[in-house]
């Protein structure tokens, strides 16, 4: 990840965000399912229609675009879950 923020300043997550980031990262490479990252990051049960999952990624996705990641870096495996390369 290249950092362009010449002030080097932390990047601002929620602890749930962290948290996520965190479990994908530490999966890196493999692909990690919308019910697993439900249980192990929002700490709940999978459901098909909240979109809570998906709004978090997407924000984190922003933040770390904004400060020089590619945004191929956290991918959605269409019908799986995410993966972070």
């Amino acid at each position: 990840m290249i950092n362009q923020n010449p002030s080097m300043e932390p990047i601002q997550l929620t602890p749930i965000q962290f948290k996520l980031l965190w479990t994908l990262v530490e999966n890196a490479n493999e692909v990690l399912t919308k019910p697993f990252l439900y249980q192990t990051v929002l700490e709940k049960q999978f459901s098909q229609y909240d979109r809570a999952l998906d709004m978090h990624l997407s924000r984190i996705r922003k933040r770390l675009i904004a400060e020089g990641m590619s945004n191929d870096r956290i991918q959605t495996v269409h019908g799986k879950g995410y993966i972070f390369k």
